[in-house]
């Protein structure tokens, strides 16, 4: 019996010095070099660059959940005050960082990349740009934590040593993270076979004779506590990343957090703060997400008590404009948020809006109310009670041509800057030959009904400042000089004047609905000039009329002189032979 509980303690030992084999090597992992040096003043905590940058993006999050932000231009060390100038103290506890870089770019970089947006290559260019030098293949950013305590900050920066402890046989054993630092005083205990433990384990500097295990099967108890999973592949091919999990940050003012580390890639890839609410990560048996719910009803569903949302922030990092969005939803609203410009909110969906209130086809058209819109952009439903709206002050609305070739005018409708309520059409833009600069207005509507075309003060209800043209052979009426045209007599045109009470190629008069009357220019012109034309036809047939008429008065007119004289020369002969008889 006595022989069997020496073979389990020295199983025991074993266990225990392997573990501390497997801590010791945890702690001399290899650290990369940190982007900034931390340290610590009475009132601020500032971060001085380790690399070469442009710009550097603090992001300090508090524990209360509020998130400060702050860009620092090159050659300035980042900083983050927690006792502000009026001595206001931020509220005690841990405080999460990151530290991003931006890198430094060249003009000619930076116009490869916006070029690069337009083509949709922006990988290809990337790729590029790095493979010449002038893009930096990895992003670096750097984000830990520090302790506010008391008005106070302690940070912790990677490479410090952990706290000493001692050990149950009262030897301070001291693990570090510097290479080749800690003390292991117990002899390694090595068990070329399988270990069988038919109980409970505690492994660590803090585990004590008759250990309370509670339901624990494996225990780590000290202040530093790891699992290193070390990959000894050697083939070609065969993966060899080494892995650790780790409990808290060993450094003061760190983290109580719980982390995935890539000790090969020296990143750490998952981390869970201490504190974190329940279920802030849950994944279900049907593989769907719930951020803050156990009950995910869709493929990633987030829920919390105020706008659920989440942010998509591109960071100056890889050369390009920095720009954050938001994407959320809440009573008031689905939204979304320029957070760069100024936090404005472009896009908004109101809680019981209609189905395709706003809908894009396949083809690309739009339809507002309708889905199935016949053109580019639809509007459905519109009525005197429903209008279509452009609102703003001096609100407009744009035309713009986009076949450069072919010269295009771009225009623009516009509620007039000049005077309320007056309305105007301009050409926005200019060409070689145009008669006019660009923002002419061409028509102009004022608020009491004149129109004005060139002219922005018609005097009367239609004001034309130059020459009006009629184009279009439906305005001209020569048809009526053709010899193929059956021209109706002066007798006939005149009986349906008079019965008809108007001229035939003018038409009657029209109204509509609301008793105003139509007026259509073009074919009111085309038959006034076609009554015109025929009036005057009649007017020359007449005149040839008159015109024989009055050849035939002339002769008669001769005719009778003639005979006048005629009879005064036979009244005088008469008179003459009866004086002779006398």
């Amino acid at each position: 019996m006595k022989t069997k509980k020496l073979i389990v303690n020295s199983i025991f030992v074993s266990m225990i010095v392997c573990w501390l084999s497997i801590s010791a090597m945890a702690q001399v992992q290899k650290i990369d070099e940190p982007v900034a040096a931390i340290a610590s003043s009475p009132t601020e905590i500032t971060f001085q660059p380790q690399v070469a940058y442009s710009r550097l993006v603090l992001t300090v999050a508090a524990p209360s959940g509020e998130v400060y932000r702050k860009e620092f231009e090159g050659g300035a060390a980042a900083s983050f005050k927690f006792i502000d100038d009026g001595g206001f103290n931020l509220p005690d506890g841990h405080y999460s960082y990151e530290l991003r870089v931006i890198p430094q770019l060249s003009r000619e970089a930076r116009k490869a990349l916006a070029a690069s947006r337009e083509k949709g290559n922006s990988a290809e260019v990337m790729r590029e740009l790095q493979k010449n030098g002038q893009l930096p293949a990895t992003i670096s950013v750097q984000s830990g934590s520090f302790l506010i305590e008391n008005g106070a900050a302690r940070v912790g920066a990677p490479g410090e040593d952990a706290e000493p402890r001692a050990n149950p046989n009262g030897e301070v054993q001291t693990q570090s993270k510097k290479k080749g630092g800690g003390t292991v005083t117990i002899q390694d205990v090595v068990t070329p076979d399988d270990v069988i433990i038919q109980g409970s384990a505690c492994i660590g500097l803090d585990c004590v004779n008759n250990e309370n295990f509670g339901f624990d099967t494996i225990r780590l108890k000290e202040n530093n506590t790891r699992i290193k999973f070390e990959d000894t592949s050697t083939s070609a091919g065969f993966p060899t990343t080494d892995w650790q999990l780790t409990a808290n940050d060993s450094a003061s003012g760190g983290a109580n957090k719980f982390s995935i580390e890539d000790i090969t890639g020296a990143k750490v890839p998952f981390t869970i703060t201490g504190n974190a609410p329940t279920n802030s990560l849950f994944v279900a048996s049907t593989g769907k997400v719930g951020l803050r719910t156990a009950t995910p009803v869709l493929d990633l569903h987030i829920t919390t008590g105020d706008t659920p949302a989440h942010r998509l922030e591109q960071t100056a990092a890889s050369g390009f404009t920095a720009q954050t969005w938001d994407i959320a939803g809440n009573e008031a609203n689905f939204f979304v948020r320029d957070v760069t410009g100024g936090s404005r909110l472009p896009f908004r969906i109101r809680p019981g809006a209609p189905t395709s209130s706003i809908d894009i086809a396949a083809s690309g058209n739009v339809g507002v109310g309708t889905a199935s819109p016949s053109g580019k952009l639809e509007v459905a439903g519109v009525s005197d009670t429903a209008p279509a709206r452009i609102t703003g002050n001096s609100p407009r609305l744009d035309f713009f041509g986009t076949n450069a070739n072919a010269g295009e005018r771009n225009w623009a409708l516009r509620s007039s800057q000049i005077v309320f309520g007056d309305f105007n059409v301009f050409q926005s833009n200019a060409k070689d030959g145009d008669p006019v600069a660009a923002g002419t207005i061409r028509l102009y509507i004022k608020n009491d009904g004149n129109v004005g075309i060139g002219t922005t003060s018609p005097a009367g209800k239609l004001d034309v400042n130059g020459s009006i043209f009629q184009r279009g052979s439906q305005l001209f009426a020569d048809y009526v000089f053709e010899p193929t045209y059956t021209l109706e007599s002066i007798e006939d045109h005149a009986a349906f004047m008079w019965n008809n009470r108007h001229l035939p190629a003018v038409g009657a008069k029209k109204v509509d609905e609301h008793g105003q009357e139509i007026v259509e220019i073009g074919a009111r012109m085309r038959g006034l000039l076609e009554e015109l034309e025929k009036a005057h036809i009649y007017i020359s047939t007449l005149n040839d009329k008159i015109g024989e008429r009055d050849s035939q008065m002339t002769k008669l007119e001769r005719q009778n002189a003639d005979l006048a004289e005629r009879l005064a020369r036979l009244e005088l002969m008469l008179a003459n032979s009866k004086g002779e008889k006398k």
